[in-house]
């Protein structure tokens, strides 16, 4: 089977998504590359990258299945496309996390340049702090920008403590705010640890 994989710049939702194919293969499409973005070029767990998925999509007007789940926003779709695929020549899993393959991570690169060439470089922030925050306070940050997302929580109690110790120790809240193409996040100094 032909290896290689062809790149076109296409306008979908905000603008910034290439197509990729490959021959005999499925065509990946806005939902491929923000997982594709969400493992990031270092590797990503499931929550992280379905929490990283959250933010983004909202972000990026992009349109998910995101419900409110066990640990808040969960997309069924994500789980399904990263455990289906999780042997394509973009991403596979190894062990409990999802790894970008060297093809995928040359996708991940050129989907960073896009968002850069589209005056998004404020997205391509973003996704660099939050691919750096432990998966704790990921899950905070999602839980305080987005709480219709845990009324099914089993978690939230916990959740809700890493917020107020953020607050207590006079850290600002989190907040995002979009107008147009402007894109601003506050988030606390000290979210960004390890896994």
């Amino acid at each position: 089977m032909d290896k290689t994989f062809y790149i076109f710049e296409k306008d979908i939702y905000c603008g910034v998504s290439v197509a990729v194919t490959r021959a005999n293969d499925w065509p990946l499409d806005d939902l491929d590359y923000l997982i594709i973005l969400a493992i990031g070029d270092k590797g990503n767990k499931s929550t992280k990258i379905q929490k990283t998925i959250l933010v983004l999509s909202k972000l990026l007007n992009i349109q998910t299945d995101t419900e409110a789940y066990y640990f808040g926003g969960y997309s069924e779709t994500v789980a399904e496309r990263l455990n289906s695929r999780s042997k394509t020549q973009f991403f596979v899993k190894i062990g409990d996390e999802y790894k970008l393959t060297e093809q995928g991570k040359e996708l991940y690169y050129k989907l960073l340049e896009q968002l850069k060439a589209k005056k998004m470089e404020d997205i391509v922030k973003i996704l660099d702090t939050l691919h750096k925050m432990s998966s704790k306070n990921l899950i905070a940050l999602t839980y305080f920008l987005y709480p219709e997302t845990i009324e099914k929580s089993i978690i939230k109690e916990d959740v809700n403590k890493v917020i107020e110790s953020l607050k207590e120790r006079g850290k600002k809240d989190f907040k995002v705010k979009r107008e147009g193409n402007e894109v601003t996040i506050e988030i606390p100094d000290d979210v960004s640890d390890e896994r």
